[in-house]
Protein backbone atom coordinates (compact mmCIF):
# COMPACT_ATOMS: atom_id res chain seq x y z
CA UNK A 1 0.00 0.00 0.00
CA UNK A 2 2.86 2.48 0.50
CA UNK A 3 4.30 1.81 -2.88
CA UNK A 4 1.06 2.38 -4.08
CA UNK A 5 0.69 5.84 -2.40
CA UNK A 6 4.18 7.12 -3.21
CA UNK A 7 3.90 5.79 -6.75
CA UNK A 8 0.46 7.91 -6.95
CA UNK A 9 1.72 10.77 -5.59
CA UNK A 10 4.68 10.81 -7.50
CA UNK A 11 2.63 10.51 -10.61
CA UNK A 12 0.10 12.77 -10.29
CA UNK A 13 2.97 15.79 -9.36
CA UNK A 14 4.56 15.02 -12.56
CA UNK A 15 1.42 14.84 -14.64
CA UNK A 16 0.77 18.11 -12.83
CA UNK A 17 3.84 19.75 -13.62
CA UNK A 18 3.48 18.83 -16.81
CA UNK A 19 0.15 19.73 -17.73
CA UNK A 20 0.67 23.14 -15.81
CA UNK A 21 3.34 24.03 -18.06
CA UNK A 22 1.76 23.15 -21.15
CA UNK A 23 -1.29 25.69 -19.78
CA UNK A 24 0.86 28.28 -18.94
CA UNK A 25 3.33 28.86 -22.51
CA UNK A 26 5.27 27.44 -25.17
CA UNK A 27 8.97 28.20 -23.59
CA UNK A 28 7.38 26.62 -20.31
CA UNK A 29 6.31 23.58 -22.01
CA UNK A 30 9.21 23.14 -24.34
CA UNK A 31 11.43 23.82 -21.30
CA UNK A 32 9.88 21.00 -19.08
CA UNK A 33 10.00 18.37 -21.38
CA UNK A 34 13.56 19.33 -22.90
CA UNK A 35 14.67 18.95 -19.37
CA UNK A 36 12.94 15.65 -18.57
CA UNK A 37 13.62 14.22 -21.77
CA UNK A 38 17.42 15.02 -21.49
CA UNK A 39 17.18 13.36 -18.06
CA UNK A 40 15.46 10.18 -20.09
CA UNK A 41 18.24 10.70 -22.41
CA UNK A 42 21.08 10.33 -19.75
CA UNK A 43 19.43 7.22 -18.04
CA UNK A 44 19.53 5.63 -21.31
CA UNK A 45 22.55 5.89 -22.41
CA UNK A 46 23.95 4.69 -18.89
CA UNK A 47 21.37 1.62 -19.80
CA UNK A 48 23.16 0.78 -23.08
CA UNK A 49 26.68 1.77 -21.74
CA UNK A 50 27.03 4.89 -23.88
CA UNK A 51 29.26 7.83 -22.84
CA UNK A 52 28.30 10.99 -25.77
CA UNK A 53 27.52 14.39 -25.32
CA UNK A 54 26.43 14.56 -29.00
CA UNK A 55 22.82 13.70 -28.71
CA UNK A 56 22.40 16.16 -25.97
CA UNK A 57 23.96 18.81 -27.99
CA UNK A 58 21.95 18.10 -31.08
CA UNK A 59 18.77 18.03 -28.88
CA UNK A 60 19.19 21.55 -27.60
CA UNK A 61 19.82 22.83 -30.94
CA UNK A 62 16.90 21.00 -32.82
CA UNK A 63 14.83 22.28 -29.98
CA UNK A 64 16.34 25.65 -30.28
CA UNK A 65 15.36 25.72 -33.88
CA UNK A 66 11.72 24.71 -33.68
CA UNK A 67 11.59 27.12 -31.09
CA UNK A 68 12.31 30.26 -33.17
CA UNK A 69 10.18 28.29 -36.31
CA UNK A 70 13.74 28.13 -38.02
CA UNK A 71 13.72 24.15 -38.56
CA UNK A 72 14.51 23.33 -41.46
CA UNK A 73 11.64 21.39 -42.78
CA UNK A 74 13.89 18.42 -44.70
CA UNK A 75 15.72 18.20 -40.65
CA UNK A 76 11.99 17.78 -39.54
CA UNK A 77 11.20 15.31 -42.35
CA UNK A 78 14.43 13.12 -42.01
CA UNK A 79 13.43 12.62 -38.11
CA UNK A 80 10.22 11.74 -38.36
CA UNK A 81 11.32 8.74 -40.81
CA UNK A 82 13.95 7.81 -38.59
CA UNK A 83 12.07 7.99 -35.40
CA UNK A 84 9.66 6.08 -37.76
CA UNK A 85 11.99 3.46 -38.43
CA UNK A 86 13.75 3.09 -35.33
CA UNK A 87 10.47 2.29 -33.90
CA UNK A 88 9.69 -0.21 -36.15
CA UNK A 89 13.04 -1.98 -35.83
CA UNK A 90 12.65 -2.32 -32.25
CA UNK A 91 9.29 -3.39 -32.29
CA UNK A 92 10.81 -6.20 -34.43
CA UNK A 93 13.21 -7.05 -32.22
CA UNK A 94 10.82 -7.07 -29.15
CA UNK A 95 8.07 -9.29 -31.14
CA UNK A 96 10.71 -11.80 -32.21
CA UNK A 97 12.43 -11.79 -28.89
CA UNK A 98 15.67 -11.36 -30.80
CA UNK A 99 18.52 -9.27 -29.14
CA UNK A 100 18.90 -5.43 -29.54
CA UNK A 101 22.58 -5.46 -30.86
CA UNK A 102 24.55 -2.60 -29.32
CA UNK A 103 27.57 -2.53 -30.78
CA UNK A 104 28.77 1.72 -30.63
CA UNK A 105 27.45 2.04 -34.12
CA UNK A 106 23.74 0.96 -32.96
CA UNK A 107 24.36 2.64 -29.53
CA UNK A 108 24.86 5.54 -31.15
CA UNK A 109 21.88 5.70 -33.65
CA UNK A 110 19.80 4.49 -30.97
CA UNK A 111 20.63 7.34 -28.71
CA UNK A 112 19.74 9.85 -31.68
CA UNK A 113 16.63 8.17 -33.98
CA UNK A 114 14.87 6.83 -30.47
CA UNK A 115 15.35 9.27 -27.67
CA UNK A 116 16.58 12.42 -29.31
CA UNK A 117 14.17 12.31 -31.87
CA UNK A 118 11.24 11.04 -30.47
CA UNK A 119 11.70 13.75 -27.30
CA UNK A 120 11.87 16.35 -30.49
CA UNK A 121 8.15 15.47 -31.45
CA UNK A 122 6.64 15.43 -28.24
CA UNK A 123 7.93 19.26 -28.07
CA UNK A 124 6.81 19.66 -31.86
CA UNK A 125 2.84 18.25 -30.69
CA UNK A 126 3.30 21.94 -28.89
CA UNK A 127 2.89 23.65 -32.38
CA UNK A 128 -0.45 22.01 -33.57
CA UNK A 129 -3.40 23.97 -33.42
CA UNK A 130 -5.66 23.53 -30.80
CA UNK A 131 -8.71 25.52 -28.23
CA UNK A 132 -6.49 25.25 -25.10
CA UNK A 133 -2.83 26.00 -24.76
CA UNK A 134 -0.98 23.37 -26.02
CA UNK A 135 -4.21 20.82 -26.27
CA UNK A 136 -2.95 18.67 -28.55
CA UNK A 137 0.14 17.75 -26.11
CA UNK A 138 -2.11 17.63 -23.00
CA UNK A 139 -4.28 15.46 -25.11
CA UNK A 140 -1.59 13.04 -26.06
CA UNK A 141 -0.48 12.67 -22.57
CA UNK A 142 -3.61 12.34 -20.98
CA UNK A 143 -4.52 9.34 -23.56
CA UNK A 144 -1.75 7.50 -22.26
CA UNK A 145 -2.11 8.51 -18.80
CA UNK A 146 -5.30 7.13 -18.64
CA UNK A 147 -4.26 3.93 -21.12
CA UNK A 148 -1.38 2.95 -18.60
CA UNK A 149 -3.15 3.52 -15.42
CA UNK A 150 -6.26 1.88 -16.23
CA UNK A 151 -4.26 -0.64 -18.11
CA UNK A 152 -2.89 -1.06 -14.32
CA UNK A 153 -5.80 -1.44 -12.28
CA UNK A 154 -7.55 -4.18 -14.83
CA UNK A 155 -4.78 -5.92 -14.92
CA UNK A 156 -4.25 -5.95 -11.25
CA UNK A 157 -7.90 -6.75 -10.57
CA UNK A 158 -8.44 -9.32 -13.40
CA UNK A 159 -5.18 -10.31 -14.94
CA UNK A 160 -4.86 -13.89 -15.68
CA UNK A 161 -3.68 -14.02 -19.50
CA UNK A 162 0.16 -12.60 -19.94
CA UNK A 163 0.79 -10.28 -22.53
CA UNK A 164 4.60 -10.58 -22.70
CA UNK A 165 5.96 -13.07 -20.10
CA UNK A 166 9.87 -12.82 -20.98
CA UNK A 167 9.91 -9.65 -21.05
CA UNK A 168 6.91 -7.88 -18.55
CA UNK A 169 5.58 -10.79 -16.17
CA UNK A 170 3.12 -8.50 -15.05
CA UNK A 171 1.38 -7.20 -18.23
CA UNK A 172 -2.13 -9.10 -19.17
CA UNK A 173 -4.13 -8.87 -21.96
CA UNK A 174 -7.08 -7.88 -19.59
CA UNK A 175 -5.09 -4.99 -19.08
CA UNK A 176 -4.44 -4.00 -22.07
CA UNK A 177 -8.02 -4.36 -23.12
CA UNK A 178 -9.15 -2.43 -20.14
CA UNK A 179 -6.72 0.29 -20.99
CA UNK A 180 -7.15 0.40 -24.21
CA UNK A 181 -11.35 0.87 -23.80
CA UNK A 182 -11.04 3.51 -21.10
CA UNK A 183 -8.47 5.60 -23.19
CA UNK A 184 -11.29 5.19 -25.89
CA UNK A 185 -13.58 6.39 -24.21
CA UNK A 186 -11.91 9.26 -22.60
CA UNK A 187 -10.83 10.46 -26.08
CA UNK A 188 -14.66 11.20 -26.71
CA UNK A 189 -14.17 14.11 -24.16
CA UNK A 190 -11.05 15.68 -26.20
CA UNK A 191 -13.18 16.50 -29.29
CA UNK A 192 -15.00 19.45 -28.59
CA UNK A 193 -11.35 20.94 -27.92
CA UNK A 194 -10.21 20.11 -31.53
CA UNK A 195 -13.19 21.31 -33.71
CA UNK A 196 -10.49 22.12 -36.39
CA UNK A 197 -10.28 17.85 -36.56
CA UNK A 198 -12.66 15.63 -37.64
CA UNK A 199 -14.86 14.18 -34.83
CA UNK A 200 -13.29 10.55 -35.28
CA UNK A 201 -9.89 11.51 -35.01
CA UNK A 202 -9.36 11.11 -31.17
CA UNK A 203 -10.83 7.87 -30.69
CA UNK A 204 -8.89 6.60 -33.29
CA UNK A 205 -6.01 8.30 -32.26
CA UNK A 206 -7.10 6.43 -28.95
CA UNK A 207 -6.78 3.34 -29.86
CA UNK A 208 -3.56 4.26 -31.37
CA UNK A 209 -1.89 4.96 -28.31
CA UNK A 210 -3.27 1.86 -26.75
CA UNK A 211 -0.94 0.32 -29.21
CA UNK A 212 2.00 2.58 -29.14
CA UNK A 213 1.76 3.21 -25.38
CA UNK A 214 2.01 -0.82 -24.24
CA UNK A 215 4.66 -1.31 -27.27
CA UNK A 216 6.90 1.67 -26.39
CA UNK A 217 6.66 0.21 -22.19
CA UNK A 218 7.85 -3.19 -23.39
CA UNK A 219 10.54 -2.20 -25.48
CA UNK A 220 12.16 0.33 -22.35
CA UNK A 221 11.40 -3.26 -20.25
CA UNK A 222 13.13 -5.21 -22.33
CA UNK A 223 16.42 -2.52 -22.84
CA UNK A 224 16.16 -3.49 -18.89
CA UNK A 225 15.97 -7.25 -19.00
CA UNK A 226 19.74 -6.78 -21.63
CA UNK A 227 20.96 -4.70 -19.11
CA UNK A 228 19.86 -6.88 -16.07
CA UNK A 229 18.25 -4.11 -14.18
CA UNK A 230 15.45 -3.04 -12.68
CA UNK A 231 14.53 0.17 -13.24
CA UNK A 232 16.74 3.38 -15.34
CA UNK A 233 17.25 5.08 -12.90
CA UNK A 234 15.48 6.50 -9.21
CA UNK A 235 14.69 9.97 -9.81
CA UNK A 236 10.89 9.37 -9.36
CA UNK A 237 10.10 7.56 -6.61
CA UNK A 238 8.10 4.93 -7.15
CA UNK A 239 8.53 4.84 -11.01
CA UNK A 240 12.34 4.50 -11.38
CA UNK A 241 13.96 7.15 -13.83
CA UNK A 242 12.77 9.72 -16.28
CA UNK A 243 13.43 7.11 -19.02
CA UNK A 244 11.00 4.52 -17.12
CA UNK A 245 7.93 7.29 -16.81
CA UNK A 246 8.97 8.42 -20.57
CA UNK A 247 9.05 4.94 -22.28
CA UNK A 248 5.67 4.99 -23.58
CA UNK A 249 5.10 9.14 -24.64
CA UNK A 250 8.99 8.72 -26.25
CA UNK A 251 7.08 5.92 -28.26
CA UNK A 252 3.43 7.50 -29.16
CA UNK A 253 4.55 11.29 -30.01
CA UNK A 254 5.91 10.58 -33.64
CA UNK A 255 2.86 8.67 -34.20
CA UNK A 256 0.42 10.74 -32.28
CA UNK A 257 2.37 13.44 -34.63
CA UNK A 258 2.49 11.93 -37.91
CA UNK A 259 -1.18 10.36 -37.56
CA UNK A 260 -2.40 14.50 -37.28
CA UNK A 261 -0.29 15.79 -39.64
CA UNK A 262 -1.73 13.27 -42.27
CA UNK A 263 -5.21 13.85 -41.30
CA UNK A 264 -4.04 17.98 -41.74
CA UNK A 265 -2.65 17.52 -44.96
CA UNK A 266 -5.75 15.27 -46.88
CA UNK A 267 -8.74 17.59 -44.74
Amino acid sequence: MKDLTIRSVSGLLYAALIISAALTSDIIFITVIFIFSSLALYEFQKLIQHKSPVPFILFGVIVYQFYYVKINPYIHLSLMSLCIGINFLLSYFLLSQKKINLLPLQKSGLTICYLVASGYFIIATSSLGSSLENGISISMYLLIWVNNSFAYLFGKGLGKRLLFEKISPKKTWEGFWGGALMCFLVSFILIPYHPAYPFWTFPFLALITAITSTIGDLIQSKFKRQAKVKDSGSLIPGHGGFYDRMDSVLFTAPFFYLFLMIIAYVS
